[in-house]
């Protein structure tokens, strides 16, 4: 026999004249099977250098010990934190991983679910895309019953778990903190309300301003993607409109309120004094822009344990679940001032 081929149970049979069914019982230390002839085919096997064909065993058994994770993007920390999670505890349960980006696409959300049937998972963690208004075509895992969690970006949707962050609370908290500084006009620029967490985001912001006797105006939220596009064209807007600014805008993603106070930085305004600006998620550019920027912890990488922990739990027969997790407002010069506005 080559170097170069595999060896199979049938080598192991031939070389001790025994049956296929017996080495492949033998192996498995089966109790039919003497002692004499199970140490005789293991130790045949690891002279002609036997592995198992794992694929081979998980197709008979209906299980490919793999996950499937799918998110918008890697590249943003939240989500490349948050698959680091995912990964230590897949792996600690013997399970491989692999990963999809959406690109914020229902088309490519579509196309990734088809691959991953095709590719046999065991089970499939999600962030959904911020620009789909109908994710129907996640239930067609769930027909096939495979487990399916939403992490961070969900919807409620029948059999699927979800780990969330309490964005509602952390909402509160970024704008009890505006109001204490002595902002009173606070603007938010909120994500698309068809994702459950800029839903409760916004509801947070309006709960807490209408709580100190704030009534917002209509023109004070917008809704949009948020990205470092829609951040600019957002000043844009506020600008060309010929109004005051606002004391402080909260907005309800880091890379929208990054780019906005670059924008409000080149056109001469400074900032907290002329204008306030909160992030919510504290990505790492939170600390090395100009002006730090004050947003809210969501701890990415406790999300993606919790997961997978989750994903683990349903694959051994566990009930759907949904946790919550809590967040922490982290205070910093973009919204920090000494001396407060009357």
């Amino acid at each position: 026999m080559s170097s170069e081929s595999k060896t199979s149970i049938y080598d192991i049979a031939k070389e001790l004249g025994i049956s296929v069914s017996t080495v492949s019982r033998a192996l498995k230390n089966h109790k039919a099977i003497s002692r004499n002839t199970i140490k005789k085919v293991k130790e045949t096997a690891e002279r002609l250098n036997y592995t198992p064909n794992t694929f081979a065993v998980n197709l008979k058994n209906g299980k490919t010990t793999t996950i499937g994770i799918v998110v918008p993007e890697i590249s943003r920390r939240f989500f490349s934190y948050a698959i680091d999670g995912i990964e230590q505890e897949a792996y600690k349960a013997g399970y491989d991983v692999m990963i999809y980006q959406s690109h914020e696409s229902i088309e490519n959300e579509k196309r990734i679910i088809d691959t991953l049937l095709k590719g046999k998972v065991d089970g499939v963690i999600v962030s959904l895309s911020s620009c789909v208004s109908d994710f129907s075509h996640w239930k067609k895992l769930i027909d096939y019953r495979i487990p399916l969690v939403f992490f961070d970006r969900s919807v409620q949707m029948e059999n699927v778990s979800s780990v969330t962050v309490n964005d509602y609370k952390g909402a509160c908290d970024a704008v009890e903190h505006l109001i204490a500084e002595g902002y009173r006009t606070i603007y938010h620029f909120a994500g698309l309300q068809e994702i459950q967490i800029w839903k409760a985001r916004k509801q947070g912001y309006l709960d807490t301003l209408l709580k100190h006797g704030i009534s917002p105006e209509k023109d004070w939220i917008c809704e949009a993607v948020q990205t470092e596009e829609e951040g600019i064209k957002y000043i844009d807007q506020l600008l060309k409109s010929g109004k005051p600014l606002p004391d402080a805008i909260f907005f309800a993603g880091d890379y929208a309120a990054a780019s906005a106070m670059t924008e409000l930085k080149r056109r001469g305004y400074v900032i907290p004094e002329d204008i306030a600006i909160m992030g919510f998620a504290n990505d790492p550019l939170c600390n090395y822009l100009p002006i730090p920027l004050s947003s809210v912890e969501q701890f990415p990488l406790r999300i993606g344990k919790t997961a997978a922990k989750m994903l683990m739990g349903r694959l051994n027969g566990d009930p759907c679940m949904h946790t919550i997790l809590p967040t922490r407002l982290i205070i910093r010069s973009s919204t920090k001032r000494i001396k407060n506005k009357l």
